[in-house]
């Protein structure tokens, strides 16, 4: 054994060679070094800065999201998307850059480097972003990611400036993209800006020989990018629980489980919350607001009330109205439990938050003034007080546009139903009148609302409604207001009633149709 420790001192005091790529850190005599993009050694003074300046364009780049972005990218949860999108994106193409790096090191092939470093997929972060939050927020997160990445190229200027031109392609490309496969049209655009991009620039620096090795990674970058977004966004949805306009409009298909439910045991609710859709979609294209979010909420707003849809007015078809057995106390109950049952529905089908949220909101602290006025009318002085906040519901208040939107709508489609003569000057005063009640409750000091949007919002309200309650022109030889009850349901559901004569042209007409329309399909 005292033979053989001197040999193992030995060596260990052998020189060894070892591979460091760039962008790793290593360490010297205790003190820490990093190797640069460009293969330059940073000193511990220069590391720290290196370490600082990631921190610094992150922080840039939330505060600036902060500022001009809403209050949407200040919730608690959008934090956490936002980075965990960012790491990522920055984790796919540190691996591309350290896959350029090992390709240089071990088979010395220049050009096999162009491709590998401009096939890097940057533009990835940009999609990824647009598709979760907005092009702002996609262009501010893809600006930083850029930034950072760049110290990390032999070329920062041109991986700059190919990266940032792709970026912006895909943010437009994909803009309000309604189908999955949009990620694949945009990735194809990206990439053929990357070669525009690419071939000015060697034009410009003269480095034609490189040139098809430079486009060929340009044009792999963007469909790598949007192959890579189209796979990775469905793990992240479900994962991180995204609301991505392709998700939302996937919920809104009527064909979904909850809906076709819906339909079944509750069909007024169902085309309650068909219309509130209709009219809060409209609303949230007038103010800017994310109408595939309002759409989807107000589709699934009222699914509470498949639990108990008899005690709901809008599905009392034909039947006695189970309130009157009721105390008006025990009837607020069950209208206020509709909220929480839905959200506990909700939660069962794995709905997205933002969904929950809506649901949870939409009626706000709202009074149920129905039974308010019933219970103050019955109320005995003997016994306790009739107390409003009992007759409320538990809130809490819209707290964004779009839950203020679905709120507005249910309550003006519900009044809707209320006008014996729906004309456009009834429906406007009507809308007015629900809008300003709601805002003088106090349900949309919460949101970040103005007059203006209001305004909007009850324009877009009336033109919709005046297209549901308009009026159709007389039919000569058709007397619909007339006597006839005895034929309601025969034919169609108005329950119209034919004229006499018409009636003997339709019992002698061949298959029980008048000549003259039998000719029509002829």
């Amino acid at each position: 054994m005292k033979t053989e420790r001197p040999k193992a001192n030995r060596e260990l005091s052998k020189p060894s060679r070892s591979l460091i790529l760039p962008g790793s850190l290593f360490v010297v005599g205790g003190a820490f070094f990093l190797l640069s993009g460009s293969g330059k050694i940073l000193a511990p003074l220069a590391l720290v800065s290196a370490l600082a300046l990631p921190g610094l364009v992150l922080a840039v780049v939330y505060g600036y999201l902060w500022k001009w972005q809403g209050r949407e990218i200040r919730s608690p949860h959008c934090l956490p998307i936002l980075v965990s999108i960012m790491l990522i994106g920055l984790a796919l193409c540190r691996f591309s850059l350290w896959l350029g790096s090992s390709v240089q090191t071990n088979f010395h092939a220049p050009h096999l480097v162009s491709i590998v470093e401009y096939a890097v997929p940057v533009s990835f972060i940009a999609l990824m972003l647009s598709a979760v939050f907005d092009s702002g927020v996609a262009f501010a997160g893809s600006l930083g990611a850029i930034v950072l990445l760049s110290f990390l190229s032999s070329q920062p200027f041109d991986f700059f400036l190919i990266s940032l031109c792709g970026s912006l392609v895909g943010i437009l490309a994909l803009g309000k993209a309604e189908e999955r496969t949009s990620f694949l049209k945009a990735g194809g655009l990206i990439g053929l800006s990357n070669m525009g991009t690419i071939l000015i620039l060697s034009l410009f620096h003269q480095r034609i020989d490189s040139l098809a090795y430079g486009l060929l990674g340009g044009a792999i970058s963007g469909p790598l990018a949007g192959i890579l977004g189209l796979g990775l966004l469905p793990m992240l949805e479900d994962f991180l629980d995204l609301s991505t306009n392709f998700r939302l409009l996937e919920l809104a298909n009527p064909q979904q489980p909850i809906l076709r439910e819906l339909i079944l045991l509750a069909p007024g609710t169902y085309h309650h919350s068909m219309v509130v859709g209709t009219l809060g979609e409209a609303a949230a294209e007038a103010i800017g607001a994310n109408p595939f979010l309002v759409r989807a909420s107000a589709y699934y707003h009222d699914i509470g009330k498949i639990r108990k849809p008899e005690y709901f007015i809008e599905n009392q078809i034909g039947t006695a109205n189970p309130h009157a057995k009721l105390s008006a106390s025990m009837s607020s109950l069950i209208l206020i439990s509709h909220v929480k049952e839905g959200v506990e529905l909700a939660k069962e089908k794995h709905l997205p938050l933002s969904i929950i949220e809506v649901i949870k909101q939409h009626h706000g602290t709202c009074l149920i003034t129905y039974f308010y006025q019933k219970a103050k009318e019955a109320e005995n002085p003997e016994l306790a007080e009739v107390r409003e906040e009992d007759y409320r519901y538990p809130g809490p208040k819209p707290q964004t546009k779009e839950a203020a939107i679905v709120m507005l709508a249910d309550a003006v489609e519900a009044a809707s139903k209320t006008l014996s003569d729906p004309t456009p000057a009834r429906i406007q005063g009507m809308v007015q009148r629900m809008i300003n009640s709601i805002f003088v409750d106090g349900q949309l000091e919460e949101c970040d609302l103005t007059l203006k949007d209001l305004h909007q919002i009850a324009q877009s309200f009336v033109r919709i409604l005046s297209g549901i309650y308009h009026h159709r022109v007389h039919y000569p030889g058709f007397d619909f207001e007339g006597e006839g009850q005895e034929d309601r349901g025969g034919h169609g559901d108005s329950g119209q009633k034919l004229p006499t004569k018409d009636k003997s042209r339709l019992r002698s007409s061949p298959r029980g149709y008048p000549k003259d329309i039998r000719k029509l399909g002829s």
